[in-house]
């Protein structure tokens, strides 16, 4: 036993230092963005820690304090500097972003934080529907209604369309979100799309195609207790680009659908850090995620914006704004990496000045998909958020 003990601490010995120096240097990146690849790290590493990296950080702190305080050496002093400074920058991110969330009347549960876990739900078990077909496959959806004890007649319509660069995830990319909704009165739909590939470019069938499962839904979502007059659409990156696009296009009467029948009215659309501008995005200077930026681009348009500039301009946000819109809420993390927060605040203030009702929150240290923790800091900003906003 004395021997186990041992080695436990001989393990903990090397590893808590090594995860305090982690700490140390991704909370000082934090405050770093502008710094190329390494400006990523920071919000990456803190985003899912939440709440445990000040705990932690503190922790560390005391233990190392302790050990230099019993004759260890100079090093130790060091990584409990390294470790203190984690415990007061991490503190200050949390104490940013709750502050935001108070400001926009959120309530953040730091419990719930603490025990921040995947998207994974099964349950509620959706309904499963296929809507079209596309090159020989099935495009389904999922249907996840709300409970009858919760709910007194027909129910809010909630579409949400997932992102992955227009090419990968599915559209059970949000279980636990669905679950959380549908548990509020929404009947949840999600809503799978064709993917682009290398050899599959999917920027004018994309959207044909998910105006094809609106038809639908319009058309069914009675049946499913959905009353279709409340309907709202919400997506993040790639799919915030889909849901802006189509919504406003849905409104100004120029939606194409893939198949026939009746575009429902859009009441309201909600896009967490969307791909306003892909051009932009293509163009990225960041050594890292201008790569994926550019492979995403390539592959749902066939080539780069000087190729297709014609494209390009097609599947921009900023094209379809008009003074028909539904209201707009936009949620974008301030230190993005892959999109430009920038074509997000532009869009904004653009479709303001054309008579769209829109709601900007900007959340500090975030980076992109900084959300996806179910009841993580981010995740709770942006669910209350939402709730708020329909």
């Amino acid at each position: 036993m004395s021997q186990i003990r041992a080695w436990l601490s001989k393990i903990l010995g090397f590893a808590a230092p090594v995860f305090l120096v982690a700490l140390g240097i991704a909370t000082l990146l934090s405050f770093l963005p502008p710094i190329p690849v390494l400006g990523i790290i920071g919000p990456v590493v803190l985003g899912p820690l939440g709440p445990w990296a000040p705990i932690l950080a503190l922790a560390g702190t005391v233990w190392m304090v302790g050990r230099w305080r019993k004759g260890a050496t100079r090093r130790v002093l060091v990584i409990g500097c390294l470790a203190a400074f984690a415990t007061v920058g991490s503190a200050t991110i949390l104490y940013r972003q709750i502050a935001v969330a108070s400001l926009n009347g959120i309530d953040i549960s730091l419990s719930d934080a603490l025990m921040a876990s995947s998207q994974k739900d099964d349950e509620p078990a959706p309904v499963t529907i296929n809507y079209a077909s596309h090159d020989g496959e099935h495009l389904p959806l999922d249907i996840y209604q709300p409970t009858v004890s919760q709910v007194d007649g027909p129910t809010p319509v909630f579409i949400y369309v997932h992102g992955g660069g227009w090419g990968s995830q599915t559209l059970k990319q949000r279980q636990a979100d669905y679950r959380w909704f549908a548990e509020r009165g929404y009947l949840v739909i999600s809503i799978e799309y064709p993917l682009s590939s290398e050899t599959r470019h999917t920027w004018n069938t994309a959207e044909p195609q998910l105006g094809c499962a609106l038809v639908w839904v319009g058309a069914n979502a009675a049946r499913y207790g959905g009353d279709i007059s409340r309907l709202a659409l919400w997506g993040e990156s790639a799919g915030g680009n889909l849901i802006l696009n189509l919504s406003y296009q849905a409104q100004q009467g120029t939606l194409k659908p893939s198949c026939p029948g009746v575009v429902p009215n859009i009441a309201a659309v909600l896009a967490l850090y969307p791909v306003i501008d892909p051009a932009l995005m293509h163009r990225n200077p960041d050594p890292l995620l201008g790569i994926f930026g550019r492979m995403m681009g390539n592959n749902y348009t066939g080539g780069s914006p000087a190729q297709f500039p014609e494209r390009y301009a097609a599947i921009a946000s900023s094209t379809h704004i008009n003074a028909k819109a539904p209201p707009t809420l936009l949620i974008i993390p301030e230190v993005d990496h892959l999109v430009d927060p920038q074509a997000a605040y532009a869009f904004e203030a653009k479709a303001r000045a054309a008579g769209v009702k829109t709601q900007l929150i900007k959340v500090p240290y975030a980076e992109h998909s900084f959300d996806l923790r179910s009841g993580g800091i981010g995740n709770q900003l942006v669910r209350q958020a939402m709730l708020q906003f329909l």
